[in-house]
């Protein structure tokens, strides 16, 4: 009975993945979100001791992979249309589609959903790390850290928000 009871009121408010105007929504709020703390943060968002508070949106892929990912990524490009580091730093849009499905892969394993941050904070520091190097010279090991430790965290706290969001409103895969 409970479980007809979710499935009417899922309908009734239009929940429906498959809902092409459903799905605009999702993308369009990630995108907003990740823009909005880009650009509230945006003094600790860049170089080598970033602290983009943004990348707590990570986690939306946990609940909605594809909408998620497609909402990151355009929220990175619109933030880094300001980066210090100039176009270059347009790359890394390419960057985040291998990245975000790490956790995208691994949001469904359990803790190993963790692991898929970790992986995610791995590529995207390492991609950090190295064009800080090739535009300022700064050393790519130091650079790589920095960026990992806060990519980590944030990924972290991303992924946990928004699984217990994903709890709390009783949505499944």
């Amino acid at each position: 009975m409970n479980t007809e009871n979710n499935e009417i009121e899922k309908r009734a408010i239009g929940y429906e993945k498959g809902l092409a105007s459903l799905r605009v929504g999702i993308i369009s709020i990630t995108a907003a979100l990740y823009i909005a703390l880009g650009y509230i943060f945006h003094a600790i968002s860049f170089l080598g001791l970033q602290f983009r508070v943004a990348e707590l949106m990570v986690g939306m892929c946990i609940i909605f992979p594809i909408e998620g990912m497609i909402g990151k990524i355009i929220g990175v490009f619109i933030v880094n249309l300001t980066s210090p580091l100039g176009p270059i730093d347009l790359l890394s849009t390419i960057v985040n589609i291998p990245a975000l499905y790490c956790i995208i892969y691994f949001r469904k394993k359990g803790k190993l959903k963790y692991f898929g941050g970790i992986l995610y904070a791995i590529i995207i520091s390492l991609y950090v790390a190295i064009i800080l190097n090739l535009v300022l010279g700064l050393p790519i090991w130091l650079m790589f850290i920095q960026v990992f430790i806060s990519e980590a965290i944030l990924a972290s706290l991303g992924i946990a928000l928004f699984d217990k969001i994903k709890t709390m409103l009783e949505i499944e895969d």
